[in-house]
């Protein structure tokens, strides 16, 4: 008879080297201790009965998770770790809001409690990236569990007025993984996930589901909806009694959580369909005032950024609906390993099983054809908007083009009256050319004859022309004695100051 495995060494027994890390994952769980661990534990714990009976409890240490008593046979066992949850909207906002109400030593015991796969946990602390999905079986005599674990994309729809908005807006909308700002709707999407593990022992019909929500926590009706749905169903199976083998393997839990998670993503997607109305409504408008003037290039550049900001987030909502789509199909797949050799459950259970998930991918696919509308939506009315911005780029240049012609024609007119105010300046210049001559010829004649002329008038004063020696007739040369000498000196002068006059204007021109 083979010993039984305690908890710890089932836990230490089930990694896989060959598929996970162990150096990354311990490195990424001491980030996530002091990143996303709280310093207290409020865990939700919930044990019900396949006849509908259920419990609930909080676990508020690693005491109480220890002193949990073992799952019996044809039982379900849950445990929902939330972020802290404001029921009251007026509270304080504590400062471990943004991490989850369990701590380390918590945590750990409920990893080894419950067998916590290490890839699981990997994915835990790195929840923020895109994940992929697990799947594994382990057996502790006499049992075989199945365990399949996932991370749901979540998309939620929150008022632009919550204490959420923390002001990322701008160059931060491009990134899809941030939130999306909806101005006209007055709606901001964020982004979460909520990791799910599941393990199933067909043979005792035991089953035992871990949630992980990180959505935060001024969310609580929609972070707590699962959870009230999963009573709900317990509360109903309780009432009509009746055999449901999407209740007695658990796969209602996927059922809830999916459906749920789809119908946020509707929503969502409803509130982008409804803003790029609002977007088209708009370019619509400017397009029939197209004739009124040109739209300023502040509007053309905003509906651009956000038209832009549409898309890369409808890129990433399209890979995450095809990543839940996946999840539904994995956990059909999964079901159907389980229970297609199984004696606990006929053909027609099965099937049944079946259809309730086809039921909730018929959802998904509903929410990823709306995805795929809106990204096509968004190419025409970024199509549209190019249109416009062509349609005013054009005006722009008919307008640049006239306004370039009438400068054009300005310059012309410039250059004609400078060319005839050059002209009129060479006129200007060829008179006061000749009458520099002219004057000059002037001043020449003056200084010839004005010395004769002097002398001739003093000579022929009456104190010298009553003199009989002056007015003798070979006296003469005493009259060009006088006047030589004088014209002389009145033509060196003239070339002295001349001479003096240009000197100063070199000096003043070279200082």
């Amino acid at each position: 008879m083979s010993k039984k495995q305690s908890p710890h060494e089932v836990y230490k027994a089930s990694q896989a080297p060959e598929l996970e890390h162990g150096l990354s994952i311990s490195q990424s769980f001491d980030s996530f201790q002091s990143s996303q661990l709280s310093t207290t534990t409020r865990i939700k714990y919930v044990l019900g009965q396949l006849d509908g009976e259920f419990k609930e409890a909080i676990l508020e240490s690693r005491a109480d998770i220890k002193r949990l008593p073992l799952a019996e046979e044809h039982s379900l066992q849950f445990f929902f770790v939330y972020k802290h949850l404001f029921e009251d909207p007026t509270s304080p906002i504590p400062d471990d809001s943004e991490k989850l109400q369990i701590s380390v030593l918590s945590f750990d015991a409920l990893a080894t409690g419950i067998c916590l796969p290490p890839a699981f946990i990997f994915a835990l602390t790195r929840h923020y990236l895109p994940t992929g999905r697990g799947f594994r079986h382990s057996t502790i005599e006499p049992s075989t569990f199945y365990d399949c674990w996932y991370f749901l994309p979540v998309r939620v729809q929150v008022g632009a007025q919550s204490r959420l908005d923390t002001g990322q807006r701008g160059t931060a909308q491009m990134n899809p993984f941030h939130k999306l700002h909806l101005p006209d709707v007055g709606i901001d999407i964020f982004r979460s996930c909520v990791g799910i593990f599941t393990r199933v022992d067909p043979s005792s019909n035991k089953v035992t589901v871990a949630s992980f929500d990180f959505m935060h926590g001024q969310w609580p009706k929609i972070a707590l909806e699962p959870k009230a749905r999963i009573a709900e169903v317990m509360r109903h199976r309780k009432k009509i009694g009746a055999f449901d083998a999407r209740f007695s393997t658990g796969a209602f839990v996927h059922l809830v959580y999916i459906s749920s998670t789809s119908r946020w993503w509707t929503n969502s997607l409803n509130s982008v369909n409804e803003q790029l109305i609002a977007y088209e409504i708009t370019l619509q408008s400017e397009l029939d005032a197209v004739s009124v003037g040109l739209t300023p290039e502040v509007t053309l550049t905003k509906l651009n950024r956000a038209l832009h900001s549409i898309s890369a987030h409808l890129h990433r909502y399209i890979s995450e609906l095809n990543s839940l789509k996946a999840i539904t199909n994995d956990l059909i797949k999964f079901y159907a390993s389980i229970y297609s050799s199984s004696e606990s459950l006929s053909g027609e259970d099965l099937a049944q099983l079946t259809l309730g998930f086809d039921q909730v991918l018929s959802q998904v696919e509903a929410s990823l054809d709306f995805a795929l509308e809106l990204e096509k939506k968004t190419k025409n009315i970024l199509d549209l908007l190019f249109n416009r911005m062509q349609i005013n780029s054009d005006r722009l240049l008919v307008a640049n083009g006239k306004a370039m012609q009438e400068i054009l024609v300005a310059m012309q007119n410039d250059a004609n009256l400078g060319r005839r105010i050059a002209d009129a300046s060479h006129q200007l210049a060829l008179e006061m050319k000749r009458d520099s001559i002219a004057m000059r010829t002037i001043a020449i004649i003056t200084m010839v004859f004005l010395p004769g002329a002097t002398f001739a008038a003093v000579f022929s004063m009456p104190f010298f022309s009553e003199e009989a020696w002056f007015g003798h007739v070979n006296r003469l040369w005493v009259w060009v004695a006088f006047t030589l000498p004088s014209t002389v000196a009145c033509f060196i002068f003239y070339k002295l100051w001349r001479k003096q006059s240009l000197h100063l204007l070199r000096v003043e021109k070279d200082t």
